[in-house]
């Protein structure tokens, strides 16, 4: 999957393909010590221990450090949903809408912390050079409307919207938009009085999208949605 990252070369032979999982190493490593806009191509090629014409051997001459972020993004996200699908367990008979709602809140607050550090500095360079991951961001979009409807589609029988397909993409529009809030401005969410805690994040966001849904409220979250 790597290899065909935007901005990166074909790297067909072993010593350059583990040239390049140096490289995307090496940006991984420095990441957690500093932000993305004081990491120079220079210090990746020194963290991987390899020259910096080896960089511009396999990423792109104009964007070399963009095209390795990219790459680590790809990887790291392919990753995490790859480890998350398989630790997480099959839920046992079936679940309401606003539970599996809350699960699929309670992932994406994890990713969003797990993969912060990766995930922020690849959106903002994306704004900077939309044809390193424009078709990724597309095809997450459909992917998750495609979710979404799948999701009201097996729970046709808990909602009164009409449009089910104006529905999912409503829903995974304001989920997406929530978590990119989130993304950019974790600093800033206590400022508007948002909670904090992964689980009352979720259900706060399970209630709202059940509202939008016309889904009637259970007794269990009664009292906290009258508070």
């Amino acid at each position: 999957m790597d290899g065909a990252s935007p901005g990166t070369k074909p790297a067909t032979q072993r010593r350059s393909r583990e040239t390049r999982d140096k490289l995307i190493t090496a940006l991984d490593e420095l990441l957690h010590e500093k932000n993305f806009d004081a990491i120079s191509v220079a210090e990746i090629a020194n963290r991987a221990g390899v020259s910096v014409a080896s960089v511009y051997q396999r990423f792109d001459n104009h964007n070399a450090a963009v095209a390795i972020l990219v790459a680590l993004y790809l990887r790291r996200v392919t990753q995490w949903w790859n480890d998350f699908s398989r630790d997480s367990p099959e839920p046992i008979g079936r679940t309401s809408l606003r539970e599996a709602l809350v699960q699929v809140g309670r992932a994406a607050w994890r990713q969003s912390d797990d993969l912060r550090y990766v995930m922020q500095p690849a959106y903002l360079q994306s704004r900077l050079h939309p044809d390193l991951l424009d078709e990724h961001w597309r095809r997450q979009e459909e992917v998750a409307v495609s979710g979404f409807r799948s999701l009201l589609q097996n729970h046709a029988d808990e909602i009164r919207h009409s449009d089910v397909t104006r529905a999912a993409s409503m829903s995974a529009y304001f989920f997406n938009l929530m978590f990119l809030g989130r993304l950019l401005h974790p600093e800033g969410m206590s400022g508007w009085n948002l909670p904090t805690d992964v689980d009352e994040f979720a259900e706060e966001l399970a209630d709202f999208v059940c509202g939008y849904l016309g889904v009637a409220r259970a007794t269990d979250s009664q009292g906290r949605l009258d508070r």
